[in-house]
C-alpha cells in the first residue's frame, strides 16, 4: 500500500489531507508520511 501511495502523492493525486487520513487509517505511520512529505 506504501508503495502506491507514495507513488500517487508524488504524482499531485494525493495531497497531505489525504496522507493525513491514511495515517488514521493506519495504512501509513505518522514518520512514512514526514517522509513522503520532505521527499517531494
Amino acid at each position: 500500500m506504501l508503495k502506491f501511495i507514495k507513488e500517487y502523492y508524488g504524482m499531485g493525486l494525493y495531497t497531505k489531507e489525504d496522507l493525513d487520513i491514511f495515517v488514521t487509517a493506519k495504512w501509513i505511520t505518522v514518520e512514512e508520511k514526514e517522509d513522503m512529505i520532505k521527499t517531494q
